[in-house]
């Protein structure tokens, strides 16, 4: 018979140790369960419900480190996003909560986590130590003296007796060598299947996504269009217009005068230079004609340079990302470190830019932190799916705008979660009142 390989008994070893941990958590989940059925009876009460959003929180947490720990153990990709729960509930949006799919799953894994977790644990850790020594200890049962026999299954007081033992540990060891793996697979295949979205529920909430998203990109560019019309009608054109009616007083000038003339001339001049500059500062706006020179880091070196507040750059981990997306990013800087400069009274601020490597797909992040007074507000007309301590009244001062943003109204971080949201990415902010305040945006570079 061929000896085991190394790579089986390491798959094995690894099987053993999935069981294994999964049965040191099955006491977290029973806490939580005995936890959530001791809450039962309250609820009718009333008292109960100010308990419920920590007890979902803790079971969502549970079932999102299970939910990572069986897709690395099954070299799964988990094909999108959990939700995030944090801050206060209101009735309505409570009853909303316990009544999500996310919920219903979360705690389908939970009864079924209590009930095979510890079992298939138990199992791990019997069946191989009991192989073990079955194996090794009954051949030492004439060292025992006769009054106080080897005890296993049975008490040893013969070699036939510790052939028997022998044998039952050889019949341990078989049944744990193709028990381990299929028990391993049950629990790991049964956890992705609870914790995931059933396909048409998944491919319904892509389809709200990528609607959302769509409506996000075509405010923005309306929006766009909007700012790029004012611009041009209260720089340039004005200023056009003014050429044109200096010429026309040199002509009728130069007619009886033509000295006359000259300072007319001289000023249509300067319009038009002015006309120039304000054409070229909206076609910059457009598209930074440095992001095509420099790329992301180069433009973002621009920009740090000439912050008035001292900045340091980090680029390192940076990769070159489609043409709209560093557009993106270049302007969720630019506007970062303007709303840092006038509002945040900081003496420093530090910028990272880098790729961030998913499964799914890379993404671009943009990390802005400065040591001022903290107290940014996360935009009032955002959707905001964590907790904040503007938008959704805790302490924690962490915001995340992923979705709907009033784009009619200033620039700011409106206008930086309303750029993030036409890609699809986020907007999460961190500004507890006394600072320092932190901003994070995720741009998903395959959008």
């Amino acid at each position: 018979m061929r000896a085991p390989s190394r790579t089986s008994l390491a798959a094995r070893a690894r099987d053993a140790a999935f069981l294994l941990r999964e049965g040191g958590y099955w006491a977290a989940s029973l806490g939580v369960l005995v936890a959530g059925l001791a809450l039962l009876p309250f609820l009718p009460l009333g008292v109960g419900l100010y308990a419920v959003p920590k007890l979902l929180e803790s079971v969502n947490l549970l079932a999102a480190k299970a939910q990572a720990r069986s897709a690395t153990f099954a070299s799964a990709v988990i094909p999108f996003d959990r939700r995030r729960l944090a801050g206060r509930y209101s009735f309505t949006e409570l009853a909303a909560l316990l009544s999500a799919p996310e919920t219903k799953r979360d705690l389908s894994w939970l009864l079924f986590h209590t009930a095979f977790a510890l079992l298939a644990g138990a199992v791990a850790l019997v069946l191989p130590l009991g192989a073990v020594l079955y194996v090794v200890a009954s051949p030492l049962w004439p060292l025992f003296p006769p009054e106080t026999p080897l005890e296993m299954t049975i008490a040893i007081t013969s070699w036939s007796d510790a052939a028997f033992t022998m044998v039952l540990g050889v019949a341990y060891g078989v049944l744990a060598w193709f028990l381990l793996p299929w028990l391993a697979r049950r629990i790991s295949e049964g956890t992705l299947g609870i914790l995931s979205p059933r396909r048409y529920a998944e491919l319904s909430r892509r389809i709200q996504d990528l609607s959302a998203a769509r409506a996000n990109a075509l405010a923005a560019h309306a929006a766009e269009l909007r700012r790029i019309e004012r611009e041009l009608h209260d720089g340039a054109q004005n200023r056009l217009v003014g050429v044109v009616m200096m010429l026309g007083l040199a002509q009728r000038a130069a007619e009886t005068d033509p000295a006359a003339a000259v300072p007319f001339i001289g000023r249509a001049q300067d319009a038009a230079s002015e006309a120039l500059a304000g054409l070229r500062a909206a076609v910059h706006d457009i598209y930074p004609p440095v992001l095509d020179e420099l790329g992301l880091g180069g433009a973002a070196s621009a920009l740090t340079s000439r912050s008035p507040v001292p900045c340091s750059l980090d680029v390192e981990g940076l990769q070159r990302a489609p043409a709209a997306v560093e557009s993106a990013a270049y302007f969720v800087l630019a506007e970062a470190l303007t709303n840092a400069a006038k509002h945040s009274s900081a003496s420093r601020i530090e910028v990272v830019l880098r790729t961030e490597s998913t499964p799914r797909e890379d993404v671009l992040v943009i990390e802005v932190a400065d040591d001022g007074r903290g107290g940014a507000e996360v935009p009032s007309r955002a959707s905001v799916t964590a907790g904040s301590a503007t938008a959704a009244g805790t302490d924690a001062g962490a915001g995340t705008v992923t979705a709907a943003v009033d784009v009619g109204t200033g620039t700011g971080l409106a206008g930086i979660a309303r750029r993030a949201a036409a890609f699809g990415g986020r907007l999460i902010l961190v500004s507890p009142a006394g600072g320092p305040t932190k901003l994070r945006v995720e741009l998903p570079c395959a959008f």
